[in-house]
């Protein structure tokens, strides 16, 4: 008997020592890789200060206070060049990622594209492009030509783009000059904004918070005033809670609106849930001028021929016409906090003063609504996402992932049936574990799609107006933890509609004390009003969504919002 045992557990050793050796190897072949990538980011820093330095900061902090249209009108004028310009926002971005840690790297490419404008803007036939000059920051996994997109995994680093993406490449076209790669969270999937590669970005209103993910980077970089137009990418509300988190704007099309040829995404293959591009901005204004300019670019039609050649519709943005406008406080499955909920019943007052007719709406079954997108989001069940995470280094605060989905299938199918947290229970129930499950998920998903358009049919609404989120900026590690509070945004993505928000109103004491009246089901719902305390004077953000197509139609509720009670809209 001994003999057995002795021989089985040698066995196993003989079996499991070569295993051991190789994962210690990996990890410490992933760890000089972020080592390598640290001295690099410093160089990287250093030429940036070096390059910055050149420029008087009094000539500097003159370009950083324009608003994007004078900044647009002086350099198309030559009162500013693009060199200099470009110089006035690094160093402004330099400052911003000290509080922060919002840049990954500067884009050296810049400096080059910069001189090049200043080039042919010596040519008197030379006709200057609409962005001529304006420095856009661009989100880390968004392709720019021979940098990282990282997607924050350390096993991705030194694999350079080959190629910009569309977007990139429409921006220089345009004129633009991209200029730096902003911070995301690992694999895209948080509204934390941590990574083992560039660490943790924080909120630019208190470094304890977290700035929103998976486009921390991106507002943190334009609530600092760092760049005046930066381009995201949301899947689950990744353009939108930052937006929220850090008081400025943000939009997602809907995803026939938006490149999708040749992008890269946070889990392959997945179908319905599209990740989709969009612009933030101090103001909705900038985010409409980017677009107006992206979707009348015949080129970009040419350049993605699956994307539908749809120009911006000025008559749908410009329409003075009465809207029926839906809305709802709480989406019925995870209650949002006071402060978001006053923040629509504010929004609704200034919609019915334009002439506007709202009606009370419900979401229809949101348990399984949420569900479902978890289910859709994670595309196989989480097997894509939790291998890749496995196969890297992952801080305690960068973890993500239901875990769940860590364990075999089998045990996951036991405890579909007795995992205790309700709401939990009903999400793991939907993450599919084979292709009969995943072709069934998808089949719910798009009858979850025509159940709400029909929900809105029978009302005869337009659009619909909600919270942006279900709670303020969490500390940093908690927002993995709280899950929940994402489904304001989540459904926008599962049902593939257009959506932006902006900032109305902050956080204010009497928003506190109705915090005492709020109950609780289970740890997310505890953890959500934990994290809405102490919380005074945060900005809080509103979101409005219509049917795919209709992105003008939500761009002018959300102007039309914005000039009435934008918190930092200046009039």
């Amino acid at each position: 008997m001994l003999s057995a045992i002795f021989w089985t557990i040698f066995g196993l050793s003989i079996w499991a020592i070569p295993k051991i050796l190789n994962y210690i190897n990996h990890r410490q072949k992933l760890k000089t890789l972020i080592r390598q990538r640290q001295a690099d980011r410093k160089v990287n820093f250093e030429w940036a200060k070096n390059n910055f330095e050149k420029l008087d900061p009094t000539r500097a902090a003159e370009i950083n206070t324009q608003e994007f249209q004078n900044l647009r009108e002086s350099l198309k004028n030559a009162d500013f060049q693009p060199v200099e310009t470009l110089r006035a926002f690094q160093r402004k971005a330099f400052e911003a990622n000290e509080k922060t840690n919002c840049v990954c790297l500067f884009i050296q490419e810049a400096l080059e594209i910069a001189q090049h404008l200043e080039t042919l803007a010596k040519d008197p036939n030379y006709k200057k492009p609409p962005l001529f000059g304006v420095p856009v920051s661009i989100k880390e996994s968004i392709h720019v030509k021979n940098m990282d997109s990282t997607l924050g995994y350390s096993q991705n680093i030194n694999n350079p783009s080959k190629s910009n993406s569309l977007s990139v490449d429409q921006l220089i076209r345009l004129g633009a000059v991209p200029f730096v790669h902003t911070n995301i969270p690992i694999a895209l999937l948080s509204f934390g904004c941590s990574n083992p590669v560039y660490g943790s970005t924080s909120n630019p209103f208190d470094t304890t918070r977290v700035p929103g993910g998976s486009s921390g980077g991106e507002a943190a970089l334009v609530a600092l005033g760092g760049s005046v137009l930066g381009i995201g990418t949301d899947v689950g509300g990744s353009v939108r809670t930052p937006a929220s988190f850090c008081g400025i704007a943000g939009f997602k099309s809907s995803s026939d609106r938006s490149p999708q040829l040749g992008k890269t995404a946070s889990i392959p293959g997945r179908q319905l849930l599209l990740s989709v591009e969009g612009p933030l901005a101090k103001n909705i204004d900038v985010c409409v001028d980017y677009l107006r300019l992206k979707w009348n670019d015949s080129k970009l039609f040419e350049k993605d021929v699956y994307l539908p050649p749809v120009k911006f519709r000025e008559d749908i943005y410009n329409a003075k016409n009465s809207l029926k406008i839906g809305f709802y406080l709480n989406d019925g499955y995870q209650k949002a906090s006071p402060a978001y909920e006053r923040a629509v019943k504010e929004t609704v007052e200034v919609l019915k003063d334009l002439g506007h007719e709202l009606i009370e709406f419900e979401v229809p079954r949101p348990d399984h609504m949420y569900s479902i997108f978890c289910a859709g989001a994670t595309a196989d069940g989480g097997l894509y996402l939790m291998n890749s995470l496995a196969n890297d280094i992952i801080p305690p605060e960068s973890n993500i992932g239901f875990p769940v989905a860590r364990l075999p299938h089998f045990v996951q199918r036991i405890l579909r049936k007795y995992w205790p947290n309700r709401r939990e229970r009903q999400i793991i129930q939907q993450l599919p574990h084979d292709t009969e499950e995943m072709r069934l998920m998808h089949e719910k998903i798009e009858d979850y799609r025509h159940e709400f358009v029909m929900a809105m049919r029978a009302k005869g609404l337009d659009a619909i107006v909600c919270p942006s989120f279900g709670c303020p900026p969490p500390h940093h590690g908690v927002p993995n933890k709280i899950m929940s509070a994402t489904s304001y945004t989540a459904l926008y993505n599962l049902i593939d509609f257009a959506a932006g928000t902006v900032p109305v109103t902050v956080q204010k004491p009497e928003d506190e004390q109705e915090l005492k009246k709020v109950k609780t089901e289970d740890s997310w719902d505890r953890k959500i009003v934990s994290e809405s305390k102490n919380c005074d004077g945060l900005p809080v953000a509103v979101q409005i969504a219509a049917p795919p197509f209709r992105e003008e139609m939500v761009l002018r509720l959300l102007r039309d919002v914005e000039q009435r009670i934008g918190l930092y809209y200046k009039k």
